[in-house]
């Protein structure tokens, strides 16, 4: 009892007490780090086209050096009219080199597009994206590809079909580009994108 007594009194005492301790550990002298970036927007809209995608072009420059391409999907199942119809933050970036051999890929598709073939042969185009910590060494002779970006296209006894799936993690998008109009307006929008550069 008085053991309780005194833990009372010695709180109390404490209590009253004007200066209360301060628990503090300084961390100021670890090493932090900072970064600041302006990025400037713009949305790719080809006047001449007769597609429509639910995903947008967009050409980003950060801090006035760095050009590349974002393709991001609509915030709605709709078409992509103004930049505030796409969302930023699910976005895939493309460097103009990347762009360019996309565009390579994009252009052979359109040539076999009207190919017909039998029940014995076909063709198939794939384009893959990926950055360098989601490309895994999984054995000696195995490296997955964690792709935040792909583009399939196959011609067959079935008839040709294209298809664009992007996205990181869990969170991917995916379309079908059914006509060939589709795979020339992709491509002109991307060669819009980079035209500057």
């Amino acid at each position: 009892m008085k053991k309780v007594f005194l833990l009372i009194v010695t709180a109390i005492v404490l209590q009253s007490c004007t200066t209360q301790p301060i628990f503090y550990h300084s961390e100021a002298s670890l090493p932090y780090f900072h970064r600041s970036t302006k990025t400037v927007f713009q949305l790719i809209k080809d006047v001449s086209a007769s597609s429509s995608f639910q995903f947008g072009v967009i050409t980003a420059r950060d801090n006035d050096t760095l050009s590349y391409v974002l393709l991001a999907p609509t915030k709605a199942q709709t078409s992509v009219n103004n930049l505030v119809d796409v969302n930023l933050s699910y976005s895939i970036p493309l460097l103009t080199k990347q762009v360019k051999e996309f565009i390579k890929i994009l252009n052979a598709s359109s040539d076999k597009w009207n190919n017909k073939f039998g029940s014995k042969d076909g063709i198939n185009y794939e384009f893959m994206i990926s950055p360098e910590n989601l490309i895994i060494q999984q054995s000696e002779n195995v490296v997955v590809w964690y792709s935040t970006l792909k583009f399939y296209f196959q011609n067959n006894e079935d008839g040709p079909l294209g298809s664009l799936l992007f996205g990181e993690g869990t969170l991917k998008y995916f379309y079908r580009l059914d006509k060939i109009s589709e795979i020339k307006d992709l491509t002109n929008m991307l060669s819009l994108a980079i035209k500057d550069n």
